[in-house]
């Protein structure tokens, strides 16, 4: 297969810069531009991502020069990690100037013409971006909030099993979902933060959108009723989620444990170079799964789940992990762009681009 360019936008970002990362040797991707602030304009990538998210960049990344963010851009897909105050405006140009912008952005999630997408859950979805390309020519395609990929990923083959009615969550989010500079570490200390602002109201939204199901004109929402509680911890990276869950058919633990663990997915076929081989993996014991040993497992792409119980209020109750920089953000970005590009997407946008 011969690659296609890709741009990275808020290249200089957390998630940008493990965007950059996931991009060395990408079979199906080529990095060919990046674009930042102003403040990094001009300058070398390699000059501005620190070394403590996995060493120096690797040397075709590191030499590239930044591009202003509202620039002008070559390359079909641009993969979008810029805050939401920028891309609300900026990422609808972009697609209209006929690129593919896939975005880890909050901004156009809820669109109701923008999917909002997990590959292995509602690959059908991005049908919407469809449309959206044959009106501008370029589309948008959103993935979920850091913490609600995993919660939504855990959730969806049980609500297929089982049919879900409501569930509760609370968080316990890793320092790096701030993103830079983050939380003062004299903050977490000893410390837990009851609330991060904006979080909860997300939670339950982008689950509904993501379990529902695909129209004609845009997107029927699953009816569950979630209630959230976000907290930050002192972990570095990992999002732990407690989730209660009640079904219209009450489950035994024991059927919840063969529906999450014999779960693959919807585009098992396609052979996405990020898709793990398990998109959710169940964990024994009743000490996991934990952030400083799972959060890694499947190269962070993997779900993992445990302390699979039964639930004295709702139906069955379990811890559910996920890296927040790789499946809830940057890995997740990355997968949609392969999504998209097995499913002919990218071919639309770059014949679109180029006519521009």
């Amino acid at each position: 297969m011969q690659r296609i360019d890709v741009g990275v936008l808020g290249a200089t970002g957390l998630v940008g810069g493990r965007l950059v990362r996931l991009l060395e040797d990408h079979p199906w991707f080529r990095l060919r531009e990046v674009g930042a602030s102003d403040r990094s304009k001009g300058k070398r990538l390699g000059r501005l991502v620190a070394d403590d998210e996995g060493g120096s960049l690797w040397s075709g990344a590191a030499d590239l020069v930044v591009k202003a963010v509202d620039g002008e851009y070559a390359s079909p897909i641009l993969l979008s990690a810029l805050p939401s105050g920028i891309a609300r405006d900026l990422e609808p140009r972009l697609a209209r100037a006929g690129h593919l912008v896939v975005s880890n952005a909050s901004s156009h999630r809820m669109d109701v013409d923008v999917p909002l997408i997990i590959p292995e859950v509602n690959p059908d979805h991005i049908e919407a971006a469809r449309r959206q390309a044959a009106r501008w020519g370029g589309a948008i395609v959103t993935n979920p909030n850091c913490v609600v990929v995993g919660v939504a990923m855990a959730l969806q083959p049980l609500h297929e099993a089982f049919g879900l009615e409501c569930a509760v969550v609370t968080t316990f989010q890793a320092i790096s979902g701030a993103g830079k500079p983050g939380p003062a570490a004299g903050n977490l200390l000893d410390n837990v933060l009851p609330y991060i602002a904006g979080e909860e109201d997300k939670i339950g939204k982008e689950i509904r959108k993501i379990l529902g199901r695909a129209t004609a004109d845009g997107f029927e929402e699953a009816s569950a009723r979630v209630s959230a509680t976000c907290t930050r911890v002192g972990v570095a990276h990992g999002h732990l989620a407690s989730v209660s869950m009640g079904f219209r058919t009450e489950p035994r633990v024991e059927q919840v444990v063969e529906a999450l663990a014999g779960f693959r997915g919807g585009v098992v076929d396609e052979h996405l170079p990020g898709a793990p081989q398990r998109p959710i993996e169940v964990v024994p014991g009743d000490d996991r799964p934990q952030p400083r040993l799972d959060r890694d497992t499947g190269g962070g792409m993997t779900v993992t789940v445990g302390r699979i119980r039964a639930c004295e209020v709702h139906h069955v109750k379990m811890f559910v992990l996920a890296h927040n920089l790789v499946r809830g953000a940057a890995g997740a970005a990355l997968l949609n762009a392969e999504l998209c590009h097995a499913r002919g997407m990218s071919a639309h946008t770059a014949h679109a681009s180029a006519a521009r």
